[in-house]
């Protein structure tokens, strides 16, 4: 997630590495994730990087783009009045684009989130020997219909309780911001 929002943020302050970029993140992004894990068991072995590495590319894309567009949606009007008062590029970065680009990113954490478990899974069903993931494989193999399902069922609490876990964050990190009645 950090790695996703820290390129979101430098492509969205240079247009010219986002022109550069953008054929490969493209690319990357387009290319089917789950296919990475057996390269990645291959090169790193049947250790925790595959997983981690699948997840990153993963989470990578939602947030990066997330955060991209927020940048390019910054009011220009305020960016202009900044640069009339003298503020320095910095300034302009943490006093209005960073914060107008918090929402975003923080509905990019959310999908994240939700995307983390799905990565770790894929790492632990192509090449996990522990995990949610691996029982899951290992249930197929025994037909034990039972572990399959609980396995999914914790998979899918693990991704709930992630996900309010970034809510959470996120109604504290944005209370500025008007809620609808509820």
């Amino acid at each position: 997630s950090l790695f996703g929002a820290a390129c979101g943020y430098a492509l969205g302050l240079s247009s010219v590495w986002e022109r550069v970029l953008a054929p490969y993140l493209l690319g990357l992004q387009i290319a089917p994730k789950v296919a990475f894990a057996p390269l990645f068991i291959m090169w790193f072995g049947y250790n925790y990087w595959p997983k981690l590495l699948v997840t990153v590319l993963i989470v990578f894309f939602p947030i990066l783009v997330n955060v991209l567009q927020a940048m390019k949606t910054v009011d220009r009007d305020l960016v202009n009045l900044a640069r009339a008062y003298s503020m320095s590029r910095t300034a302009i970065f943490w006093k209005i684009e960073y914060p107008a680009s918090m929402p975003a990113l923080m509905a990019g954490l959310r999908i994240g989130a939700t995307l983390a478990v799905i990565g770790v899974t894929v790492g632990e069903l192509v090449g996990g020997n522990i995990g949610l993931g691996f029982l899951i494989s290992y249930g197929e193999g025994q037909a034990n219909t039972a572990l399959v399902f609980n396995a999914i069922i914790l998979l899918t609490a693990i991704g709930i309780a992630l996900y309010w876990a970034v809510a959470a964050i996120e109604t504290r990190v944005l209370h500025y911001l008007p809620r609808a009645i509820r």
